[in-house]
């Protein structure tokens, strides 16, 4: 059961994209972009952890350091997924973004880990606007509708949690990578289509 499952993960995906090329014909004007992390094993087995070798990494999160891969995620303001990314967990969340994002326009939304005047000038053109939430250490006017925006920002962590907590993302089962990612598919699969 468990390598058939991992054979069609493949077509899962497949899927998985179609849904969102559908998403993305509907989606609302207003995106919230944001990653989480996905650990792969607990933080005292990640030295002994062979089969996520290759991927995962050392990164940090709100929780604490973690080994494993980071989700990078791209909604609309009704919460429909319009494009994924995954990555080791020690990327910077500004590397993805624009390969992520390339083909949406739209008004979009993100945490103070996208600030980079860089990236907001090779983002933003005429159908694209990127609003990063300025650090706490940065002096930066907002208007009301900038802190809206930025308050309902909070959704996305939502979809994160329903992944999560209702549709079997983290799992450390898996002994091959063909398993980790069939199961990264499934879930996915599953939180779309419910």
């Amino acid at each position: 059961l468990v390598v058939n499952l991992n054979r069609f993960a493949y077509h899962i995906l497949l899927v998985v994209m179609a849904i969102l090329r559908l998403n993305r014909n509907n989606a609302h004007p207003v995106k919230f972009t944001d990653s989480t992390d996905i650990p792969v094993c607990l933080p005292k087995n990640a030295n002994t952890h062979r089969v996520m070798r290759g991927l995962a990494a050392w990164g940090r999160s709100a929780k604490g350091l973690y080994y494993g891969l980071k989700m990078h995620l791209t909604t609309d303001w009704r919460r429909q997924i319009l494009a994924l990314a995954f990555s080791s967990a020690n990327t910077d969340d500004r590397v993805p973004f624009l390969t992520l994002n390339k083909d949406l326009s739209g008004i979009f939304v993100a945490d103070a880990g996208y600030v980079s005047a860089p990236l907001a000038q090779s983002f933003n053109t005429d159908s694209r606007l990127l609003l990063a939430k300025p650090r706490k250490n940065m002096k930066k006017l907002i208007t009301a509708w900038q802190s809206f925006l930025y308050d309902r920002r909070m959704s996305i962590e939502w979809n994160f949690r329903e992944l999560k907590l209702l549709h079997g993302l983290l799992t450390s089962f898996p002994r091959s990578i063909d398993g980790y990612l069939g199961n990264y598919a499934y879930a996915l699969l599953s939180y779309l289509v419910v």
